[in-house]
């Protein structure tokens, strides 16, 4: 008796269990069916929250996708401003025209579907590269060639068009509702430069006795005579100065010959007159003043001649320093004789 008694109480509590387990189920399936979905999105509806709404009749639609669930998700959209979407959603309720909601509900229908299409136009999407990605306001809509035109919210629409190995290209227009707008498209290629692999040089094999060749420059005939006449020559001057002063020594020194020459004459005419018994030719008598000049003329030839020398040998270039002297010694003696004055001038070279 008291077995019986305590399976009585097993069975009971099991049963129990099991009841309320099987309402508890219950009530979560009822929570995530179509039906209860749709109820709260339209309650939400009703308490203006229309983006929590969205989210409630997206998960009812996606159940099954029942013209109904169709339906309020496009009326949500619609308040949204989310056209293209809207239309999409209603004109699906519209085409299950023999399902019981849609029948009865058939005229508000109809009546969203025109307000809606009164915001949407729609654009044709022309060229363009057969596989080419096609984004309308950010949102991809298919390749190229595109089926259909593209419902679009009515006002400025954004639209890229891009493919690999093609430059992206963006285009925004102003689409009229109720209208097409046929928008072309001419994607470039992007040109690639061909990558060339450096080639390394031809691999020669040299002894290790073998020194490096050292490869001298050619240069063009006369091009070294043209370098060392463009080098600066700051000894120029002084050499030019230097010919100019010996000249005048030259000339000064002819003049003392000249001079010496007629004091001569005029000497020795003299005294060929006291010899033949011929009176005095006062012509003669200045023959000292011609001789006291050449010597004149002889010192300071000489004198010229000394410092033109000196002055052309500090003015050698510098590349000439290293060399020996062009005169080794320069000696300038005076000759005085009875009747007869001059210099001597000796240049070692």
């Amino acid at each position: 008796m008291r077995r019986q008694g305590a399976a009585f109480i097993v069975v009971s509590a099991m049963a129990c269990w099991l009841t309320r387990g099987g309402s508890v189920w219950a009530a979560d399936t009822e929570v995530d069916s179509e039906d209860a979905l749709i109820h709260r999105g339209i309650e939400l509806r009703r308490q203006g929250n229309d983006r929590a709404a969205l989210d409630q009749l997206e998960r009812a639609y996606a159940i099954k996708r029942s013209p109904h669930a169709a339906a309020q998700l496009g009326f949500v959209e619609q308040a949204l401003g989310l056209w293209p979407q809207a239309e999409q959603h209603v004109r699906e309720a519209l085409a299950a025209k023999d399902a019981p909601w849609v029948r009865k509900n058939r005229t508000t229908v109809d009546a969203a579907l025109t307000t809606i299409r009164a915001h949407i136009g729609h654009v044709q999407i022309d060229g363009g590269v057969p596989g080419a990605q096609v984004t309308v306001n950010g949102r991809p809509v298919g390749l190229v060639p595109l089926p259909d035109a593209v419902p679009v919210s009515a006002g400025p629409v954004d639209i890229e068009v891009r493919a690999v190995g093609y430059a992206p290209v963006l285009k925004t227009v102003n689409v009229a509702a109720g209208e097409l707008t046929r928008v072309p498209f001419t994607l470039q290629q992007i040109a690639r430069a061909p990558v060339t692999p450096a080639q390394p040089p031809p691999f020669e094999p040299r002894s290790a006795a073998q020194p490096p060749v050292a490869v001298k420059p050619l240069s063009a005939p006369g091009s070294e005579a043209r370098l060392l006449s463009e080098r600066p020559d700051p000894g120029r001057g002084k050499r030019m100065a230097a010919i100019g002063i010996l000249a005048g020594g030259v000339v000064a020194i002819g003049g003392g010959v000249a001079a010496s020459v007629v004091a001569k004459n005029k000497f020795d005419a003299i005294g060929a007159d006291a010899t033949a018994g011929r009176p005095y030719n006062e012509s003669n008598g200045n023959w000292k003043g011609y001789e006291t000049g050449a010597g004149v003329l002889y010192v300071v030839g000489g004198a010229a001649i000394v410092g033109g020398v000196v002055l052309y040998v500090a003015g050698r270039p510098r590349n000439e320093e290293s060399r020996p002297p062009a005169v080794s010694s320069v000696a300038l003696r005076p000759i005085a004789t009875p009747g007869r004055a001059g210099a001597s001038l000796s240049v070692r070279f």
